[in-house]
């Protein structure tokens, strides 16, 4: 999200400070690199995973392993790296949602410090209206405490930066500085993806149902070696009954992930309407501006007409990529419950080593 800045002269006195202070800004990559390579929960995946292979190469190696014990070995492992990836895409939803959280906050500065500026603008007019007798004390106290109410908000959204970076940083294993300042996030982009595959795939994707499936397979191992004439009647019995509670359990898991999916992917298509339609508000208040710039220079308005425009023009902008945001959000949450990502990023960025 990156708030549009049109080539007027107030606009260009409000953002400059805040423009020269991201030059040393952080990107959204750096900050994911270090939260896949630092993070405790992705070492501690990694963790597990290593132990797990080390346990099943043991198994391997002694000859007096039984069938059930190799199984469960081998699927510990096969769980371990679902479990892997299942982490890192967690790590990817947290660090891009606190990322863009602090990353609005900054952009809503300049948004709010616009807005300062034009109920200034407004009140200084109030008043000369005021002295000319062709305004009354009623208007500039109303226009005092409209402005009085624009500080405050900007000095509230000030406050909230050192919070919002500490919620970054947390997740970056770094000291609570405070002062973390963040880079523009890459240009939005559209994702397609095909749910009836996602679908599919959760068996093997997601840690959940993958679990189900798991116990299902042993439980289904466990009758096959009690169906025998030397085994029991009554270890089959229960072999079949455990069977059959995790069949139960299997497809209760795979309706849960199915249903939590398919909630996530319209939450996705929602959020695509949403910048569709702030697009267009930008788009038209991009045209007002325009025409008031002309009727600006033809003296049809004042400059404190002019400046409102630019101000709307300002809050769309912020909107547009407020949307955008909550569309990257939306999709880390479908990559959440699908058990993969998605974007593409954790491979991009953790190496995808399992």
């Amino acid at each position: 999200m990156k708030i549009v800045k049109h080539a007027f002269t107030v606009s260009l006195l409000l953002v400059g400070a805040l423009a020269a202070a991201q030059v040393s800004a952080t990107t959204l990559e750096v900050l994911l690199k270090t939260a896949f390579l630092k993070g405790a929960d992705v070492a501690s995946s990694t963790q597990s995973l290593q132990t797990a292979r080390s346990d099943l190469t043991k198994l391997q190696s002694d000859p007096t392993t039984l069938v059930v014990s190799l199984t469960q070995g081998q699927q510990a492992v096969t769980l371990a790296i679902t479990q892997l990836n299942a982490s890192r895409i967690t790590v990817l939803g947290n660090v891009t949602t606190a990322y863009l959280n602090l990353y609005e906050a900054q952009q809503n500065l300049e948004v709010l410090t616009a807005q300062v500026a034009l109920d200034s603008r407004n009140l200084d007019v109030i008043k000369a209206k005021l002295a000319q007798k062709n305004g009354t004390e009623l208007d500039v106290r109303k226009s005092e405490n409209t402005l009085a109410n624009s500080k405050q908000n900007l000095a509230n959204q000030k406050a909230q930066l050192p919070t919002l970076s500490n919620k970054l940083e947390v997740l970056l294993g770094s000291d609570l500085k405070g002062d973390l300042t963040v880079a523009d996030p890459p240009a939005f982009k559209e994702v397609k993806y095909d749910l009836a595959t996602l679908e599919k795939a959760l068996d093997a994707n997601l840690p959940s149902v993958l679990q189900a499936v798991q116990s299902l397979e042993l439980a289904t191992l466990n009758v096959k070696l009690a169906d025998n004439d030397y085994t029991p009647s009554n270890t089959l019995t229960d072999a079949k009954n455990s069977q059959t509670t995790a069949q139960r359990n299997l497809e209760t898991a795979r309706k849960n992930g199915v249903t939590n999916l398919r909630d996530a992917a319209r939450n996705v298509a929602s959020t695509l309407e949403a910048i569709r339609i702030a697009q267009v508000s930008l788009q038209n208040d991009s045209d007002s501006l325009k025409q008031d710039q002309q009727r600006y220079k033809n003296g049809s308005i004042s400059r404190v007409q002019l400046q409102s425009s630019e101000v709307a023009v300002f809050k769309s902008a912020y909107s547009l990529g407020q949307a955008q945001d909550s569309y990257t959000k939306a999709l880390n949450a479908l990559s959440l419950s699908a058990g993969l990502d998605i974007s593409g990023l954790v491979a991009k960025l953790s190496g995808g080593a399992s």
